[in-house]
């Protein structure tokens, strides 16, 4: 049975997205875009469909907060990426100073965990799936608007995973780093995606058992025997 007290959601804190001191226009325009480019991608949305989604009459409200639409996009994937480290470091924080060994899980948890409810209460969850729709067609641009600076927790965690794969070889643990990325970003996104539609009831996405299963089959990957 899973101590969800102690491995799931309530063990990492909840800071969310928009809990900064900003303008109306701004967090509107941000959460605007954020909805759109989750839905359809940052090459299918244009700033005028932003400014109107966000009820601004002013079309060029985009440029005149953000100064382009790159830099919008460049805040958004900050925005995100900022609390999502700053929760995994944390958490690998107080993890490694508790006087015992860290266990596989726990790291994997870390990774997954920390993802999850970003958004303020009872507003929709969109981050994943902008992120990972940004990534696969921008990667170039993803990785710079990291900076290898907003991405820390997660490079700790996959040290640590790696630790636990010296089982297999460099080049083995590589390919199984590559697979657990693109599996993150894909359930991830898919279960943001089932859950914002609120036509009908998705169980099995709503259920805290399942990212607990999800934790799992994570770790299945890291142990899984050499290549024959």
């Amino acid at each position: 049975m899973v101590d969800v007290e102690t491995n799931g959601l309530q063990a990492f804190p909840m800071v969310r997205l928009q809990e900064k001191n900003e303008s109306d226009a701004v967090d509107a325009l941000k959460r605007a875009a954020l909805k759109l480019f989750a839905e359809r991608g940052v090459d299918g949305v244009t700033v005028r469909e932003i400014a109107a989604a966000a009820g601004q009459k002013n079309h060029g409200a985009v440029g005149y907060h953000f100064g382009s639409k790159a830099e919008l996009i460049r805040v958004l994937i900050v925005d995100g990426a900022s609390l999502i480290d700053a929760r995994r470091n944390a958490a690998l924080d107080a993890l490694l100073a508790m006087d015992r060994p860290a266990e596989l899980e726990e790291i994997i948890r870390i990774l997954v965990y920390p993802s999850i409810n970003l958004a303020p209460p009872g507003a929709e969850e969109c981050y994943n799936r902008f992120v990972v729709l940004f990534a696969m067609a921008h990667r170039d641009l993803f990785m710079r608007a990291l900076e290898d600076r907003w991405n820390t927790g997660y490079q700790r965690c996959i040290e640590w995973l790696r630790g636990w794969m010296a089982h297999i070889p460099e080049r083995d643990q590589t390919e199984r780093i590559v697979f657990i990325e693109a599996y993150l970003g894909g359930v991830l996104s898919a279960r943001e995606t089932r859950l914002a539609d609120s036509s009908r009831t998705h169980t099995t996405w709503s259920s805290e058992r399942v990212l607990e299963h999800f934790v799992q089959t994570i770790a299945a990957i890291v142990r899984a025997p050499a290549m024959a």
